[in-house]
């Protein structure tokens, strides 16, 4: 009995080439038959497999793990350029070459589903910044599939031209406006206007913050304007007449006296350097009440104190006084009675 089963076991040998120096695997194949076969056959034997294949040049992790061999390697000759490391080999490269033949730069072997977009991103040219990261990949990579990601380009205008051709308000095309948004735009924003709009060189603050462009830029003129006030508001200084600055001694830096808050008011110029009207009995005076000639910036103090016969009384034992404006502040700089404080 044991004679007959070794001529049937030297038979089968004989018809699948046992005998023969070239295994089916190749020629170059030295692994032993006893890491994955087993008398019961020339199948895989799963209980006895014993080959490591993390110790070769493609790691068999997630869902890599379960899969047929034949699937890498159809002809079982494990040197053959089926069985190599790139993706691509054994995979469609439904993209078509508009990302790259690497799919381990987006994808993992336990998954096809891409988790980390955005960092991916970041490694490319046009890293995702601002309100680009909650945008739709198919809002700027735009093609017949789902799955190719052509490039329209890495400059604002490559995205956005038609939102800049369409704007009237201003007109971007005719105005020469520059087609790099971030300019004038903030990448971070949600909207083109209002908050979204990037006015840093000259920040649109308080009375400055709901003014329509053509205010400032007449005739569609979009170059950059002059910062100064009275290049645009040259017509509220002329009408001002409390005081009337047109005299000559206001100056035209409307800074120096004003903010940007509307109506020109509260007036923060600094007039306790030169006389204290935000306390005492000076407290609340208008600016005519002691500077009563329009055409002169110097102060009268005789227009509030005017009663010569009781100013004489009150300074008859005062040396060098003199009825006069110029007397009163000399003894009185800060407006105190008790004279020179």
């Amino acid at each position: 009995m044991r004679i007959l089963s070794f001529i049937i076991w030297t038979f089968i040998l004989y018809l699948f080439g046992g005998f023969n120096e070239e295994s089916p695997h190749g020629k170059d194949f030295k692994i032993s038959c006893s890491t994955c076969h087993s008398s019961k056959g020339w199948s895989l034997d799963k209980e006895i497999y014993s080959f490591d294949h993390s110790k070769t040049k493609m790691p068999l992790t997630d869902s890599h793990k379960d899969i047929n061999c034949k699937m890498c390697h159809p002809t079982l000759v494990f040197s053959e350029a089926k069985a190599k490391t790139e993706c691509v080999n054994c995979h469609t490269d439904v993209h078509q070459q508009t990302t790259s033949n690497y799919c381990d730069k987006c994808h993992t072997p336990s998954s096809w589903i891409v988790n980390k977009i955005t960092e991916i991103h970041q490694q490319s040219r046009f890293p995702l910044l601002g309100v680009h990261t909650m945008t739709e990949c198919q809002k700027c990579h735009k093609s017949e599939t789902l799955h190719r990601y052509d490039v329209l380009g890495v400059e604002c205008i490559d995205c956005h031209r038609e939102k800049f051709m369409s704007t009237t308000q201003p007109n971007h095309n005719s105005a020469g406006f520059s087609t790099e948004c971030s300019q004038c735009h903030y990448i971070y924003s949600y909207e083109w206007a209002g908050s979204g709009f990037n006015h840093s060189f000259f920040p649109l603050t308080l009375g400055h913050a709901n003014v329509e462009c053509a205010k400032c830029h007449i005739n569609g003129n979009y170059s950059i304007q002059s910062t100064d006030c009275y290049g645009c508001h040259k017509k509220d200084y002329d009408a001002t007449t409390n005081p009337v600055h047109l005299s000559g001694c206001y100056s035209t830096n409307c800074m120096l006296c004003h903010t940007t808050n509307p109506g020109w008011s509260p007036v923060n110029f600094d007039h306790e350097q030169y006389f204290p009207i935000n306390s005492g009995k000076h407290s609340g005076i208008a600016c005519n009440q002691c500077h009563t000639n329009p055409a002169n910036c110097t102060y009268y103090c005789l227009g509030c104190h005017n009663n010569q016969s009781e100013l004489n009384n009150n300074h008859s034992d005062v040396g060098g006084y003199t009825y006069s404006s110029a007397g009163c502040y000399n003894c009185h700089p800060k407006g105190n009675a008790g004279g020179k404080k």
